[in-house]
């Protein structure tokens, strides 16, 4: 199994039936692991990024459960704050997740404006937006990332959380515990 489907089975098992997307290339592996699991778990596609997030806000406002979307890399990230800060300033829980570059194509700390192509920061622009941002920098960690983002956007006060998901990491082997 791959981060992606982990992350598609622990969406299914936590009650998830519907999430909301819009296609590009470094979000790939996620929408394969949802289509082979298509007869649990609906995908909805969207017109843009910020129909996305806002399709799982209002997703969670009517249904109770926590909304999903996904995205690409860079500017398709970015298309979805909209949809993050509403669920920050109402809570509600939704959780982002964002197609990014390799790992190994990421900037660092190297001062450069970026490396890999549409690669953005998006952990750090989201940061004052929702409860919890993160990088699946390995996927040794990816099931205790997921399991935080998911809880930290139901409990105490709701809002949204952001998964930025390298291209890498979803298709990293994972030995579930």
């Amino acid at each position: 199994m791959n981060c992606s489907e982990y992350l598609v089975d622990f969406l299914i098992k936590h009650g998830v039936t519907d999430v909301f997307g819009y296609a590009g290339g470094y979000i790939v592996p996620f929408m394969d692991a949802l289509y082979k699991r298509k007869d649990e778990i609906k995908t909805h596609v969207c017109y843009n990024e910020q129909g996305c997030a806002l399709a799982a806000d209002g997703y969670a406002r009517t249904s109770g459960k926590i909304g999903v979307y996904f995205t690409t890399s860079g500017p398709g990230a970015v298309n979805a704050f909209g949809g993050l800060a509403d669920a920050w300033f109402d809570g509600i829980p939704i959780m982002g997740i964002c197609g990014n570059v390799p790992t190994n194509e990421m900037k660092g700390f190297s001062g450069i404006r970026q490396n890999g192509f549409q690669e953005m920061n998006i952990v750090a622009m989201t940061k004052n937006i929702t409860k919890y941002s993160v990088t699946a920098n390995s996927s040794d960690n990816f099931e205790d990332i997921i399991e935080r983002a998911y809880n930290m956007a139901l409990l105490g006060r709701k809002g949204g959380v952001c998964i930025d998901f390298p291209l890498n990491i979803q298709q990293a082997d994972i030995i579930s515990r």
